[in-house]
């Protein structure tokens, strides 16, 4: 009887981590795509998930492969984090050009008078 409940917890968590590795895929589509705010709703759902599917341990028998599946969660997330790196730094200079614009228009209008 144990041994069934244990199984089913580990085939429930297996699910699980399928599902948290699909949205990872998706988040990082949108990232790519520079959706952020479609990401960070997936992340809110993601982090629920994880939440729930590491509740309990995982059985010794079935860590390798939950520890695997862990990496390529992470690996995913590395992707993610560094699209939002460079899109922050792209956004930032972008900023700081429009500052420089409003500036120069600002000089601009205050010589012309």
């Amino acid at each position: 009887m144990n041994a069934a409940r244990n199984r089913n917890m580990e085939d429930r968590r297996s699910r699980q981590l399928a599902e948290i590795i699909r949205l990872s895929h998706r988040m990082l589509a949108h990232a790519r795509a520079g959706e952020w705010a479609r990401v960070a709703e997936l992340e809110a759902g993601r982090r629920e998930l994880v939440l729930e599917c590491f509740r309990s341990p995982t059985s010794a028998q079935d860590a390798p492969g939950v520890a695997a599946l862990i990496k390529e969660i992470l690996h995913l997330n590395h992707k993610v984090t560094e699209l939002a790196k460079a899109s922050h730094a792209q956004l930032g200079s972008e900023l700081q050009d429009h500052r420089l614009g409003k500036a120069a228009c600002a000089a601009y209008a205050g010589c012309a008078r």
